[in-house]
């Protein structure tokens, strides 16, 4: 699988400015049709009709909360958020390829973001971990091996694969997009109780029972997925990674093979596969029945694996 998928608007870009360079009369953006205000600000109708018109998942509201982390995005750290846009090369295709294969709403693609800033070895104070940041027990549930020499929390694929089943089954639990994404942030048994205490089963009427954090969690999620799919109406530019880490592909493997010969059979630095790969605690891939996924650039050599 690689990830060309991701990269396309980004090079439709790049020929239509190179078409430029050698014809004044080929239309292009230019920097100047964005003004100040357009780049750091949204209206709630033009916030709310972007959003619709993606066929979002859940109500769309453009609160306080919703602004602020919009602000956020689009103003005050507008680096960080093109960072962002940029690590999504990597990974972007992964989750949207499970995303259709669950039949899940599309903008779930945009959790991990919240969860870890698309680092796959981003963890928490608490001992969460991995893109879709799992605390032990919940990723073991999931079907997730956590021991001395493998971390599936970090693996891209299978830790893709058990976050959205923890989603489906949040949201089969509760039947409300909302409430399954503040689940997964605070835990089910947490909104349990909210509804409990409030006597309602809808997110506003229990969100003065969830804790702060939880409260705040849906309105990132719905700011996040707002930039994440309109930050060129801000004049976000992407700031791509390597090209080793952009241009990648999905391969299983059966039998035990080292990160170290992965590296040198594809031609490619063990340091660019380590950070490919960081689930493989000590470079070393187990054997395994059902397969364990690695990521290799495609530009490598082809990966025997006989």
């Amino acid at each position: 699988m690689n990830l060309l998928k991701g990269i396309i608007p980004f090079l439709l870009i790049m020929i239509s400015l190179s078409m430029k360079a050698n014809n004044t009369n080929t239309i292009s953006f230019s920097t100047t049709s964005f003004s100040e205000s357009s780049k750091t600000k949204v209206s709630k109708t033009v916030f709310v009709e972007r959003l619709e018109r993606r066929s979002f998942s859940m109500d769309v509201t453009y609160n306080k909360d919703v602004k602020k982390f919009v602000k956020r995005y689009i103003s005050k750290d507008r680096t960080g958020t093109e960072l962002l846009l940029g690590r999504q090369t990597t990974f972007l295709p992964i989750f949207e390829k499970y995303i259709e294969e669950f039949q899940l709403p599309r903008e779930l693609k945009n959790l991990p973001i919240i969860e870890s800033a698309l680092n796959p070895n981003a963890e928490s104070q608490v001992g969460a971990k991995g893109l879709w940041q799992f605390m032990p027990s919940t990723g073991r549930m999931y079907g997730l091996t956590i021991n001395d020499y493998l971390d599936e929390r970090c693996d891209p694929v299978k830790s893709t694969i058990a976050g959205l089943s923890y989603l489906k089954d949040l949201y089969a639990k509760y039947g409300d997009w909302k409430l399954a994404i503040a689940s997964y942030n605070c835990g089910p048994g947490r909104v349990d109780r909210a509804i409990r205490k409030a006597g309602k089963s809808s997110f506003g009427g229990i969100k003065k029972f969830l804790p702060k954090e939880t409260q705040e969690y849906v309105a990132k999620f719905i700011a996040t997925s707002y930039v994440m799919d309109n930050y060129f109406f801000h004049d976000l530019r992407p700031i791509y990674p390597e090209y080793t880490l952009q241009f990648v592909k999905v391969v299983k493997v059966y039998k035990r093979i080292t990160l170290k010969k992965i590296a040198k059979q594809t031609g490619m630095s063990l340091e660019i596969i380590q950070k490919l790969n960081p689930s493989y605690r000590k470079g070393i891939i187990p054997p395994s029945a059902e397969g364990n996924f690695i990521i290799i650039p495609i530009f490598g050599e082809e990966l025997s694996i006989g």
